[in-house]
């Protein structure tokens, strides 16, 4: 599994809104070695499963089953630094994904957004990597807002999605997710993602400066840390958001970054990796997440993975891991990463 992370801004507002729910935010940012004062350095990271653990464990400590979403109402373009600066000034929402990936190292580089058109419906599917086993529910959930934010920064604070899908299950009691996202919320879904109308990918927004837009560019290109992407990270990335959804075939995902299955395999081999082993990896670490879901079972998780049958999820699994799903998910249970 690809080391992931999440940039510290995006947490900025974790303390206010915990404290705000009755709870005490601060024993659990220590014990993460977190200190809360970096929360606001834009130009500061916090490893991805860190943030996993963080979230999840705090969410379920204070009952606050929509802390993710709780985040992301006070989310503002001061999250991502000058970043934000170059997608609010971009003209349509598909050239700010495209901003999206080419400065990820500057924002987070655990989240990725595939996008598919077909019948005038574009669907977003979300792409999480994180650590094994770790939670995901708040981090995804958080990640998603994020993106929908950017719809809205460019269409307006009216954008809603039609739909807005989730893998894991409905949280218990009254939450925020119908009035963020103003649309139907469905969960134990097949992918974690939205629907919206595909022309919204190409409205212009009037806001856009290009002028400006380029010159904060510059200015992000200028900033270290402005490497070459591994293309097993993308690749990793988008396993991750079409896993769910059946589709994370090696042609699929060398269609998805627009190169030809050889050419794909042979940057794979450069890199010294297999498309098979980044699939088993991906197919490990979700379904150690999806085992912490007692709601999902093993036959529901294995046909989310794209396993023939549960039999042959389990068999894989046992090799690779050296227990069953059910052993993996009785040591699993209770856990929060908080003590």
């Amino acid at each position: 599994m690809l080391a992931t992370r999440v940039r510290a801004t995006a947490l900025l507002d974790l303390p206010a809104v915990v404290i705000a729910a009755g709870g005490d935010p601060y024993p659990a940012l220590r014990q993460a070695g977190i200190d809360p004062a970096i929360l606001a350095r834009a130009d500061l990271t916090i490893p991805a499963e860190t943030v996993a653990w963080l979230l999840d464990g705090l969410a379920e400590r204070y009952a606050i089953p929509d802390l993710g979403l709780r985040i992301a109402t006070h989310r503002r373009l001061a999250n991502i630094g000058v970043a934000g600066l170059v997608l609010g000034q971009q003209a349509t929402v598909r050239a700010a994904l495209t901003m999206v990936e080419r400065y990820r190292h500057l924002m987070s580089d655990s989240l990725s957004l595939h996008v598919a058109e077909a019948d005038g419906t574009a669907t977003a599917m979300l792409g999480l990597a994180i650590g094994a086993g770790a939670p995901q529910r708040q981090s995804c959930e958080l990640g998603l807002a994020a993106f929908v934010h950017l719809f809205r920064l460019l269409l307006g604070e009216g954008w809603r999605p039609e739909t807005v899908y989730f893998t894991h299950s409905a949280p218990q009691g009254t939450t925020l997710h119908r009035r963020f996202f103003g649309c139907p919320v469905q969960f134990d879904s097949t992918f974690d993602g939205f629907e919206f109308p595909a022309l919204d990918l190409d409205r212009i927004n009037p806001a856009a400066d290009a002028t400006l837009a380029s010159y904060a560019a510059s200015l992000l290109d200028a900033l270290p840390g402005q490497e070459a992407v591994a293309v097993a990270t993308v690749v990793t990335r988008l396993v991750h958001a079409l896993l769910p959804m059946g589709n994370a075939a090696l042609a699929n995902v060398a269609r998805a970054m627009g190169r030809n299955l050889r050419t794909l395999q042979r940057e794979l081999a450069a890199e010294g990796l297999e498309f098979r082993t980044i699939l088993a990896t991906a197919r490990d670490d979700l379904a150690l997440a999806y085992l912490r879901d007692p709601a999902l079972t093993i036959d529901a998780i294995a046909e989310r993975l794209g396993y023939a049958s549960s039999t042959a999820f389990i068999r894989a699994f046992r090799t690779r891991q050296g227990i069953t799903p059910g052993q993996a998910r009785e040591r699993g249970a209770g856990a929060t990463g908080l003590s």
